[in-house]
């Protein structure tokens, strides 16, 4: 039977979202811009009766509008999250394993990685404003699987990595003159190690490989240009994450070593340059996320235990040092991204699971500890990263799609 029915939303900030229904087909947008079509098989729906309602979730948020039939006592109701991905400017040349670091002037700076044949020194800027890429400054160093962390003083720090062997040198880009200069070497070569800003404007670099699993840790003074050494880890890990808490502490997670995945986790002290060890994941992991909610507390995601992806989450709370799992992820994943929203929630896209390489995308909200599927990205992708830029949207950049296929393609979420 052939039905149709649109509803016509006009809000204060003079934005007009066109809703309706053709068939078995669910309109959204903007008056202004062509209609997004979304099957029903896209959407959760549950039908009492045809005639009474439809809910439209708008942008992935609690606000919802509904128009129904006041005759009706039963409802028909579909939930639908019009958050969708879309295409932007790709970068010059394919790349994975490779850094994004969103500048204080709303670029993304992409540096290095690995096209399949070559391991990269260049590196590229991405407008936001006009949805292009330009090239910037070659890096001294082609390298993969390194770190790079924005200092206070706007320049831009990429450390370690591999490009044939392990390298322990770093450089510096600075965003005014477009160019790259060389800093000290770090002590230790190293790749898939992972590096965070401390308080005091240092970087903490841990872990890592080469030839072997590293637990040395070294701090980079940007004042002096210089590598310290720092007391090691407990444990020897790579594939691991660090974040940096409210109280100043690094809390490092999982990873892998010659014994295999870790469920053990770490905490660095700035102020004793010491680590302590703190309560062990329910689940050992590497090439998982860890993200910092609003409320202080640290979500793991996904990640691989060396013989099965996972979809199991957890939160660290630092004022009891303990671990408690929330709700899985729809999906296992590892090699993901993970990043924070504007309203708290965390998205997760992309990733690998043994079966396939993976497009899905999905929000954890904090509030209910749970999470919803949204819109898939364009291409399945791993190894690829995730920069939150100043609009709030999530630049989605490279990976890899298959076992041969590099990406240069970029989404906006």
């Amino acid at each position: 039977m052939f039905w149709i029915f649109f509803v016509l939303l006009v809000f204060s900030s003079g934005d007009c979202i066109l809703i309706g229904k053709i068939d078995n087909n669910i309109l959204i947008g903007n008056i202004s811009k062509s209609l997004w079509n979304i099957t029903q098989n896209q959407i959760t729906s549950t039908t009492s009766s045809p005639s009474s309602s439809i809910s439209t979730l708008l942008s992935s948020s609690s606000t919802s509008t509904t128009t129904s039939s006041s005759s009706s006592t039963t409802t028909s109701s579909t939930s639908i999250a019009v958050r969708v991905w879309a295409a932007t400017g790709s970068m010059i040349i394919s790349r994975y394993k490779h850094t994004a670091s969103a500048l204080a002037n709303g670029q993304v700076l992409v540096s290095g990685g690995y096209n399949g044949s070559t391991y990269l020194n260049s590196v590229e800027l991405y407008n936001s404003s006009t949805g292009t890429w330009t090239t910037t400054g070659n890096m001294s160093s082609a390298r993969l699987a390194h770190t790079a962390s924005v200092l206070t003083n706007t320049q831009v720090l990429v450390a370690g990595g591999y490009k044939g062997s392990n390298l322990n040198s770093a450089e510096l880009y600075n965003l005014s003159t477009g160019t790259w200069t060389t800093t000290g070497n770090m002590n230790f070569a190293r790749d898939s190690h992972a590096a965070s800003i401390l308080t005091n404007g240092q970087v903490l670099v841990m872990g890592g490989y080469s030839g072997g699993f590293l637990n040395s840790a070294e701090l980079y003074n940007s004042s002096t240009g210089t590598w310290t050494t720092t007391r090691n880890m407990s444990c020897a890990r790579d594939a691991h994450t660090a974040s940096t808490l409210a109280n100043g502490q690094v809390l490092v997670t999982g990873g892998s070593n010659i014994n295999g995945s870790l469920n053990s986790a770490e905490l660095y002290n700035p102020s004793t340059g010491t680590w302590t060890t703190t309560g062990n994941m329910k689940s050992a992991r590497y090439a998982h996320t860890a993200s910092i909610l609003t409320n202080g507390q640290v979500l793991v995601t996904g990640g691989y235990n060396g013989s099965t992806y996972l979809s199991s989450t957890e939160l660290y709370n630092p004022s009891t040092g303990t671990w408690a799992t929330t709700g899985n992820m729809s999906s296992p994943r590892g090699y993901h991204t993970a990043s924070i929203l504007a309203n708290g929630q965390i998205l997760v896209t992309g990733g690998y699971n043994s079966a396939s390489y993976l497009n899905s995308a999905e929000l954890y909200d904090p509030s209910t500890g749970t999470w919803t599927t949204t819109g898939n990205m364009s291409s399945a992708r791993q190894y690829h990263t995730a920069s939150t830029l100043a609009n709030g949207q999530i630049l989605v950049t490279g990976g890899l799609a298959n076992s041969s296929t590099y990406l240069n393609s970029a989404e906006l979420y």
